[in-house]
């Protein structure tokens, strides 16, 4: 090589875009990126294939408006001092019970639960759900959280929905092939369950004391005399105060890599390829760089790529703690974004003392044309 220098500026751009993708930090890529003028070309070039290939947008904060109206405020983070109105087709629910690509979730009194898409005005009904009046408090919180395996306007017939219901934390899913719900069969260990996650074609879910499961949907037949999944414990309850989380997260960052989130703690989640056993759970002070979305939504993880505004392993939560007893619900209390780098808590909204009896925040993921 005459200019050995020369020579590793101008390697092939396909086999520098595979070295970009294989940096972790974001740091790191743009300081790959300022090697030369051809390296910062191409660092740009990769930042505009990660964008459009990336599923998750920026989620908004939608921010409750006066009880019974059909509108309500969503706040970008991007663009701090912008704040839309959005319309819904119905009018003012308490409680959102889920919120992914784009589709919120809601359940009446009749537990009627509808997937409603404000972005694309289209509602979904769901089958009913079955009577839980055995279970104290408001009936929005007996459908404790929602999430979906997929959008349902790009796989209308090939998505899952997994409901975590009642005070006991159950879980139960539907698929639109499926004429009711499938409800899973648990036993003491395998109940109190706060969020799901959906990896590898697997379904995944952690509770209170950090118990951790998985189930396959993928074999179920669809007549009703199919018998439920079983259910299969990586990390077993065990009811210890020290153990005990009030809210409990599953997230897959940006590089695919898993981990649960304890208010202020972080741990990957190492499984085995093969069977799908955890191999080992450290605690951990980065989450890939990623900003984690954390409440009442299907918990979230976009790249500091798409979101480079704010500081990279950071956890933007709402409603993250709820004043109530178990029969009134007092409304949010504590958002916020936590730094896992030092510690510290910041505001990225104020917070309206008028709100406390409204509806909770909740993030939504915006369309383009709100983003």
């Amino acid at each position: 090589m005459g200019n050995s220098v020369s020579d590793w500026e101008y390697l092939p751009e396909l086999c520098l875009l595979t070295v970009f993708e294989k940096i972790d930090e974001p740091i790191s890529q743009v300081q790959f990126g300022a090697v030369s003028k051809y390296w910062h070309s191409l660092f740009n070039t990769f930042l505009d294939i990660k964008r459009q290939l990336s599923t998750n947008l920026v989620p908004m904060l939608m921010i409750p408006s006066k009880k019974r109206t059909t509108k309500r405020k969503l706040y970008s983070l991007q663009a701090k001092s912008k704040i839309a109105e959005i319309e819904f087709l119905k009018p003012y629910t308490w409680r959102y019970c889920g919120s992914c690509y784009g589709w919120l979730v809601t359940v009446d009194e009749s537990f009627n639960i509808t997937l409603s898409n404000p972005f694309k005005n289209l509602s979904i009904h769901l089958p009913q759900f079955d009577s839980m009046a055995y279970d104290s408090g408001h009936y929005t919180y007996k459908i404790l959280k929602v999430v979906l395996s997929d959008d349902p306007l790009l796989h209308p017939n090939n998505f899952v929905v997994v409901v975590i219901y009642s005070v006991y934390g159950r879980l139960a899913f539907y698929r639109p092939c499926q004429e009711n719900w499938i409800y899973i069969d648990v036993n003491e260990d395998q109940s109190l369950f706060l969020d799901i996650l959906f990896h590898k074609g697997l379904v995944y879910a952690i509770g209170h004391y950090n118990n951790l499961v998985w189930f396959d949907v993928n074999g179920i037949k669809d007549d009703e005399s199919s018998k439920p999944p079983k259910l299969n414990t990586l990390v077993p309850k065990i009811r210890r105060l020290e153990n005990h989380s009030f809210r409990v997260y599953l997230v897959k960052s940006s590089m695919g890599n898993l981990y649960s989130i304890h208010k202020h703690l972080v741990f990957k989640l190492i499984l085995d390829n093969e069977n799908g056993k955890l191999l080992e759970k450290k605690e951990v002070e980065s989450i890939d760089g990623d900003k984690v979305f954390v409440g009442d939504n299907k918990t979230l993880a976009v790249s500091a790529l798409n979101f480079p505004e704010g500081q990279p392993n950071s956890i933007y939560f709402t409603d993250d703690f709820i004043d109530r007893d178990a029969y009134e619900i007092l409304g949010p209390r504590d958002i916020g974004i936590f730094h896992l780098k030092d510690g510290s808590l910041e505001k990225y909204y104020q917070f309206k003392n008028s709100h406390k009896d409204l509806s909770p925040y909740i993030w939504i993921s915006p369309s383009k044309e709100y983003n």
